[in-house]
């Protein structure tokens, strides 16, 4: 019985995942380089200069893998580590964008400005209701500004217990309006993570870590 001789084959294994052979590989690109030197013209044999070349060419391929192996095993390492390092930050006070004040046991969380310029602010306090409970007048200088409200009412009172909100706006020196960002304070409740990026919980509502302005 004539035994025939165990040829190569495409036909990919049981169970096996789908090969993409629109992408060549170090071992693709190797076989190719050997079948093309065993199969060169004895009497026309491949250059010197081509073949270094396509040796080089598979030095810088192998090399190339190693390095973005290496790289998204760095970029890996480093939000590992910083993802570990947002989790301080569960309890601290951060200021974030918000108008909200929140009044527990007579004490009222913290709010900020941010402002483009010096001036005055005038600030009204409002209740869950939107009734007017409370004015007052800050001096502020360009950049971020404590404007806490005390929790006093008009009337000189402790504000009950609950949330209010502060209506803000301000003017410099020749009385133009100035343009001011007004902000709330208040510890981190919760931590999770969207498409890798940190995101806090403050007051009940979340924020990219990347729109904290300040951690106290």
């Amino acid at each position: 019985m004539p035994v025939h001789a165990v040829e190569s084959s495409t036909t990919p294994v049981l169970g096996a995942p789908a090969r993409d052979y629109s992408e060549i590989n170090q071992i693709d690109f190797m076989n190719l380089l050997v079948a093309q030197i065993q199969n060169q013209d004895p009497l026309s044999p491949m250059d010197n200069a081509e073949f270094t070349s396509q040796i080089t060419q598979f030095t810088m391929l192998d090399e190339l893998a190693t390095m973005t192996q290496k790289l998204d095993e760095s970029v890996i390492m480093a939000q590992s580590i910083n993802n570990t390092a947002m989790l301080a930050l569960v309890g601290r006070n951060c200021t974030v964008l918000g108008d909200e004040v929140h009044v527990d046991a007579g004490v009222a969380s913290g709010n900020k400005l941010n402002a483009t310029q010096p001036g005055t602010a005038s600030i009204e306090v409002r209740n869950g209701d939107g009734e007017l409970v409370a004015t007052y007048v800050r001096t502020v200088d360009e950049g971020l500004n404590d404007i806490g409200w005390d929790g006093k009412l008009a009337n000189g009172e402790t504000a009950p217990d609950g949330e209010y909100s502060l209506e803000v706006s301000m003017v410099n020196s020749q009385n133009n309006t100035v343009s001011a960002t007004t902000l709330m304070t208040g510890p981190v409740q919760g931590l999770r993570y969207e498409n890798g990026i940190a995101v806090v919980t403050v007051h009940g509502e979340e924020f990219y870590v990347s729109d904290i302005y300040q951690v106290s």
